[in-house]
């Protein structure tokens, strides 16, 4: 998807993608190196091979693509279901055969409009968390500007993740417009104003430039920080905080709301 114009606005400015991998770590880069020991996912870009138009067993119109990853070994099938109200199913399946390597994230990123930069979500919070750094976070209702959501680290590298994300609401502070991301399930998610390259390739936090867009991440989940040491295989999150390669699915609403509405109260209107 590369465009999404709701009552005449753009609301996607980086189309939504198939995406595996994060902003190496301290961790990861100078530790266990998951970007070599998991090579197939960081060298490897989603291509579309196919596109379909369909009806949904509702009636209700969709699209059907078909992503291609790495050759004869792992595909991304995402079915985008156009429900009233300028409301979009997102549906996500990932299948794999037999001898990858574990996925350092399962999931989607996407740009949205850079003024989009008030952050209200409901999962576990306030401070950034992961699936083995959790469990001094409280699930909640939290909001925040973007620049308080991100943590800046000294030397930039993946941040700001939140885990148990029921509904995620990104808004103009002053207009109150923005996108809603609602799912029935537990997602992760994260937003910063710069790109993943910028991220990737920026050695102080003076070289993190604001892109155009605010980047969203919308994962099922990735792995773990690790650290029980940080310069060798230690480094890695434990087995269970890993991510094995295997089939998953996973599914969301995309909302746009061009007013002042309870994001919880329309998350719930339309997964009910």
């Amino acid at each position: 998807m590369c465009s999404y114009i709701y009552k005449g606005k753009q609301q996607i400015f980086k189309p939504l993608i198939p995406h595996f991998i994060r902003p190496l770590t301290d961790n990861d880069r100078r530790g266990w190196k998951s970007n070599k020991k998991l090579k197939q996912w960081y060298e490897n870009e989603p291509k579309l091979m196919a596109i379909t138009e369909s009806q949904s067993s509702q009636g209700q119109p969709m699209i059907k693509t078909v992503n291609f990853l790495i050759k004869d070994s792992a595909k991304v099938y995402l079915d985008y279901t156009f429900i009233d109200n300028g409301v979009v199913k997102v549906d996500y399946t990932l299948k794999v055969k037999p001898g990858l390597p574990n996925i350092p994230k399962v999931g989607l990123q996407m740009g949205i409009d850079s003024s989009y930069k008030n952050i209200e979500w409901y999962g576990r919070g306030p401070l950034e968390n992961y699936m083995d750094r959790m469990y001094g976070s409280d699930v909640g209702i939290y909001s925040m500007d973007i620049y308080d959501f991100i943590e800046p680290y000294v030397v930039p590298q993946e941040n700001g993740n939140r885990t148990d994300v029921r509904w995620m609401y990104l808004s103009n502070p002053k207009t109150k417009e923005g996108m809603l991301i609602a799912a029935d399930s537990l997602l992760s998610m994260s937003a910063w104003p710069y790109t993943e390259e910028n991220i990737e390739h920026a050695k102080h936090t003076i070289d993190l430039k604001e892109a155009r867009f605010i980047t969203l991440n919308i994962d099922l989940f990735q792995m773990g920080v690790g650290g029980n040491d940080s310069w060798s295989d230690v480094a890695a999150p434990l087995e269970q905080y890993q991510i094995k390669a295997q089939n998953y699915h996973y599914s969301f609403y995309l909302i746009p709301i061009n007013k002042n509405t309870d994001p919880g109260a329309m998350s719930k209107s339309i997964l009910r």
